[in-house]
């Protein structure tokens, strides 16, 4: 791949760029990317998350995910690993992840704010190809996603 973000965001100055904050760390194996966005929001489970990444084809996918932050490891080597079998590209997550040394051993992108070794196990809801709002940012179904080490860009059209 040979497109930079920062590249993308200087030659897009007339679009709408969203950049991600630098809060955001990169937790798997894949440290340069870009895909179409699924968006999903979470309460505190993963349970809908897991279903999807195991039993769908992601190629050329990102899941942006939403859970608000809870403080659960929501991503772990198991989830991640479903992502790798299933094509996904990355996974961008507003909350927190686990099993970070395994994780990082996968080719799969895995931006998420923090590590947490806690586990939710009570299944609660989620929605899927909903617009989600956190962070300063607004991430659409259909978006596209360009990440490398400088960061997050999202963008509603296609830029590289």
């Amino acid at each position: 791949m040979k497109f930079q973000t920062a590249d993308l965001c200087d030659d897009n100055q007339n679009k709408k760029i969203q950049v991600l904050p630098a809060k955001f760390k990169n937790y798997g194996g894949l440290k340069k990317f870009h895909g179409q966005v699924v968006t999903m929001k979470l309460e505190k489970s993963n349970f809908t998350l897991l279903e999807m990444l195991r039993d769908e084809d992601g190629e050329g996918k990102i899941v942006v995910v939403d859970n608000s932050e809870h403080f659960y490891g929501v991503v772990g080597d198991r989830l991640l690993g479903y992502a790798k079998k299933n094509n996904w590209t990355a996974i961008i997550l507003n909350g927190y992840v686990r099993d970070t040394d395994e994780t990082a051993k996968i080719d799969v992108g895995l931006y998420a704010v923090g590590t947490c070794p806690l586990r939710n196990f009570e299944q609660t809801e989620a929605k899927r190809d909903i617009i989600l709002d956190f962070q300063g940012i607004i991430v659409k179904p259909g978006d596209y996603v360009y990440a490398d080490n400088d960061g997050i860009i999202i963008s509603k059209e296609k830029l590289y």
